[in-house]
């Protein structure tokens, strides 16, 4: 059931990236309800996909690289839909909404089965040091998005007379999506650390991930500095908002899948 509501919610996503691509390619407003209704409806199947796993593993679905998967969809995809709901920008979706896809894709070829946590993640702090880290993550997609678009307008000279206004909202996008993503990722450090010290006794763990973790956190540090400090603007910044994200990425798999640690799937 799960994996039918994975594969309607993809569906959906795919229709809703479709029909936005097509509101900017030919206009009118038929277009852009059809995206905002497919998106809203795939969110909603996403939603219940994510409640009936919690049902079936007793848990908020975090555990597995299929569930992790899950949950980085559906948060990526919230992020959106509240920036189009809430502001009407219908551009930085066009590069999240298949982020997502890619996400919902790679969940289906590592479903696994629901199974109870561990006694070691039996905690509150797991599950809040797990969801605002994917809060985090999402947040660095919508940066991530909002920086690309920059960089392509910038390059392309689309947009017409908006180009220059829409550099600035892009640049606005991923400047604030950085701050929230900054704010999520600390909360999460923080509930990790008291995560650690209830399973291990220690706060810090000389592993991979974690180290990995406090690389992400100093590189988006940085990028804040150099935005509110420094007053550095553009393209650098742009660019390097950009390679944050796949820092972000090989923190996020690259590190789980390839080396040995307490976050390994």
């Amino acid at each position: 059931m799960v994996r039918s509501l994975i594969i309607s919610s993809a569906l959906l996503y795919a229709a809703a990236l479709v029909t936005v691509l097509l509101h900017h390619l030919r206009g009118g407003p038929r277009l852009e309800r059809s995206s905002r209704l497919a998106l809203t409806a795939g969110l909603a199947v996403h939603t219940a996909a994510l409640g009936l796993r919690s049902w079936e593993g007793g848990h908020a679905p975090m555990a597995s690289m299929f569930e992790t998967l899950l949950f980085y969809s559906w948060s990526t995809v919230l992020v959106s839909a509240v920036v189009v709901y809430r502001y009407s920008e219908r551009y930085t979706e066009l590069i999240t909404l298949p982020v997502a896809l890619l996400a919902l894709f790679f969940a289906a070829a590592n479903e696994t089965p629901a199974r109870p946590l561990t006694l070691v993640l039996r905690t509150r702090w797991f599950e809040t040091h797990v969801t605002a880290s994917f809060a985090a993550y999402a947040f660095f997609t919508l940066a991530f998005a909002g920086a690309v678009l920059y960089l392509v307008f910038g390059r392309f000279h689309f947009g017409g007379g908006e180009r220059e206004r829409l550099r600035r909202d892009f640049q606005e996008i991923a400047r604030s999506a950085v701050l929230w993503g900054f704010f999520f990722f600390s909360a999460s450090m923080f509930a990790g650390a008291v995560w650690a010290y209830l399973a291990w006794g220690t706060y810090w763990l000389w592993e991979p991930k974690v180290i990995w973790s406090f690389i992400v956190w100093f590189y988006y540090a940085g990028a804040m500095h150099a935005w509110y400090v420094a007053r550095w603007r553009g393209t650098g910044l742009a660019v390097a908002t950009v390679v944050g994200f796949f820092v972000v990425l090989f923190t996020y798999l690259g590190v789980s899948l390839l080396m040995k640690s307490s976050h390994s799937f």
